[in-house]
Parts: structure tokens; sequence; C-alpha cells
């Protein structure tokens, strides 16, 4: 490798190989496990915003009983609108999700294909 290439030659003495192939296997080993691990993460927070969500709700439920209140009102609708904040929440968390694992299932196949090469 090219003495140009400092990033190349310094992730090649970490593998301990200097062939083109392994060096570029290892980057986009590297970044896959990059997107599995933000992919990951964000399926927890889905999971965390799902449980506020159920959370509110009960909530809600359990204050429409009670005799209706100018006062009342306005905290229902408070938490309607904080739950429907939860819900566009979820919905941004699950397209970058979804954009995560499309980039691991790229870096999948680019790095089978450097291991052909």
């Amino acid at each position: 490798m090219a003495r140009k290439c400092r990033k190349c030659v310094k992730i090649a003495k970490e593998i301990g190989d200097r062939r083109v192939g392994k060096v570029l296997q290892a980057i986009f080993s590297r970044e896959k496990k990059a997107y599995m691990g933000d992919s990951k993460a964000y399926n927890e927070m889905i999971e965390e915003v799902h449980a506020r969500i159920e959370e509110r709700h009960a909530i809600i439920s359990e204050l429409k009983t009670f005799v209706g209140g100018p006062i009342l009102d306005e905290c229902l609708a408070d938490l309607k609108d904080a739950e429907e904040e939860d819900f566009a929440d979820i919905g941004r968390l699950m397209q970058m999700s979804y954009a995560a694992a499309i980039k691991v299932g790229q870096k999948s196949r680019i790095i089978n294909k450097l291991k052909k090469f």
C-alpha cells in the first residue's frame, strides 16, 4: 500500500494483513458492526417510548373516569398531545432503525463480495 493511505496502513497493521481485500473487508465489517449497534439502540429506544405511551394511556384512561372540569380537561389535552408526540418519535425511530438495517445488509453484501475476491 502507498504511504499516502495512512488510514489503510494503520488498519493493515491492526489486522496483521496488508492485502487490500482484507483491509477493505475489515473496514466494512467495522461499519457493519456500528450500524448493527445503531439498529439495536433504536429498537431499545422504541421499546422505552412504547412503555411510556402505555403508562400515559393508562393515566388518561383513569382520569377520564373522574368528573371533568376545566383543569382536568386541560391536563388530559396535555397528556394526549404528549402521547401524539411519542407516536411521532416512534415513527421517526422506526425509520432510522430501518435505515440502519438496510445499511447492515449493504455492508454484508460488500463483505461477501470481498470474500470472493
